[in-house]
């Protein structure tokens, strides 16, 4: 009987493993297909800024190689890295010849910044991690490598309010390589590095204190990261196949001119007048995450082709004009709003609260404080509805005044003490200058300034809106890009 009950568990659980083999390459492998895709379009569009790669032959028998080696260290290909694999196996061969192109490139940037000797297989993360894309940006993290921005200023990469030096090849993998080798001395294994660099070691610590495993730390992320280290060993596993593929590789000569713009100024302004394509001004100009060239506060450096510099000297004026009030409209008168009474002189103010309002959004559109609307209407919360309606005073009104004002009759257009309510931060100047872009963030819905500044312990509302030139919150759009900003 003994015998029949474990013969019987040892085929159930031989059931049992059978399925979870069959069915887990099916779950896990999705995404992988959006993945090559986006692979196969960005080394489609790639063009190498520092070398010239020529490549003898990629007519290989590519083979599944089950276990890579990074470092000293022996990684197990997951069900999920084998379908990332697969998917990376039946890309066509031109984007498989780009592949090994981008990686000699990345290569030579890190032997230029005195990397060589790091390990090769860390040079193929940016293919895991941004699917080699320059433009990639996720949750702050940007660029070919997925850098994050403290990484990025710690190790000297120029990151200023038009550029953003993640964006170019030579900068970003001398930063990212030196980011995980600290990662690396730190955690000592390569699956824990990457998930430090990737989202912080913070949070990978407080998963650990949870006692998750690595691999739980993995599937556990979000979309975005989750796979990010099965594809980095697939790609390790299909460049075993070229490991002894002869790729000549020669240093392109950087030839261009350096100019100085102290106007604002769009690109496709110096395109037209000048007649130099947009392609060949942003490939010069790789690390320009922003059309507008703005130089009027500190002068912006600024590439053209080589015998160029004079012909923007002379052509600088028509350059400006061209098209200006189309590049940057004039703006417009604000229009009157609809859903407010002015009584008296203009100072007394009857307001129908709208949809959506709030007294932040309120004291905001008439340069008052809350806790004035609070005292001239007897509120003691912030709780509104629509449809009722608030007494606002403008001008020369004070809160100390309110009881007064509201024993008086609506038809006394006596004035109280004189007390300015226009707070600082709405008439002090923005200087750019004197702070860092940290970041871009891209309004949702149910955003307000007030719960956008939330996310930054550094940043009010208020700043927020004088950083972005916006002088009404409710004109906020979803989909909006904000610049964050922070006091150097």
């Amino acid at each position: 009987m003994t015998s029949f009950f474990i013969l019987t568990m040892s085929l159930f659980y031989k059931y049992i493993l059978t399925f979870i083999t069959i069915t887990l390459p099916i779950a896990a492998a999705f995404g992988q297909s959006d993945f090559t895709a986006l692979l196969k379009k960005n080394l489609g569009n790639y063009n190498p800024q520092y070398i010239e790669a020529k490549i003898e032959s990629t007519t290989v028998s590519e083979h599944l190689y089950p276990k890579v080696l990074i470092s000293e260290e022996s990684y197990t290909l997951t069900h999920n890295a084998i379908s990332y694999y697969d998917a990376i196996s039946s890309l066509p061969v031109e984007t498989k010849t780009a592949m090994l192109k981008a990686h000699s490139e990345i290569a030579f940037a890190a032997e230029k910044s005195g990397l060589s000797t790091f390990p090769d297989e860390v040079l193929w993360l940016p293919f895991a991690i941004s699917a080699f894309d320059k433009d990639f940006e996720q949750d702050g993290n940007c660029g070919f490598w997925g850098l994050q921005y403290l990484y990025a200023i710690k190790y000297g990469v120029e990151i200023t309010e038009c550029t953003d030096g993640r964006h170019d090849i030579m900068q970003s993998s001398k930063a990212a390589i030196r980011q995980l080798q600290y990662f690396h001395e730190k955690f000592e294994k390569w699956d824990i590095s990457l998930a430090a660099y990737l989202f912080g070691p913070s949070n990978l610590k407080l998963m650990q204190v949870q006692g998750k495993q690595t691999s739980e730390i993995y599937t556990s992320l979000d979309p975005y990261g989750k796979n990010i280290f099965d594809i980095w060993c697939a790609v390790i596993s299909w460049a075993e196949n070229y490991r002894n593929c002869k790729i000549e590789v020669k240093a392109i000569e950087q030839q261009y001119d350096t100019i100085r713009i102290s106007d604002r100024i769009h690109i496709e302004q110096i395109s037209k007048v000048m007649g130099i394509s947009l392609n060949e001004l942003k490939s010069l100009n790789s690390t320009f995450h922003c059309e507008v060239i703005d130089g009027r506060h500190t002068a912006v450096t600024f590439k053209l082709p080589t015998g160029r510099k004079d012909d923007f000297a002379r052509l600088h004026d028509s350059i400006v004009k061209y098209n200006d009030t189309i590049y940057f409209p004039p703006p417009k008168p604000p229009v009157e709003p609809k859903n407010y009474v002015v009584e008296g002189n203009g100072d007394k103010i009857i307001y129908t609260i709208q949809s959506g309002d709030y007294l932040g959004k309120i004291a905001q559109k008439f340069g008052v404080k809350v806790s004035d609307i609070q005292a001239w209407n007897g509120l003691s919360g912030t709780n509104i509805t629509a449809g009722k309606t608030l007494v606002i005073w403008t001008g020369k009104k004070s809160a100390s005044n309110t009881q007064t004002t509201q024993s008086k009759s609506t038809t006394n257009t006596t004035k109280p003490a004189t007390q300015s309510n226009t707070s600082a931060s709405t008439t002090a100047t923005f200087n750019a200058k004197d702070y860092t872009l940290v970041e871009t963030y891209t309004v949702k819905s149910g955003d307000n300034p007030y719960n956008i500044a939330k996310r930054y312990s550094w940043a009010t509302a208020d700043e927020i809106l004088k950083w972005n030139n916006i002088s009404d919150p409710s004109k906020l759009q979803i989909g909006q890009k904000l610049k964050i900003y922070k006091k150097k």
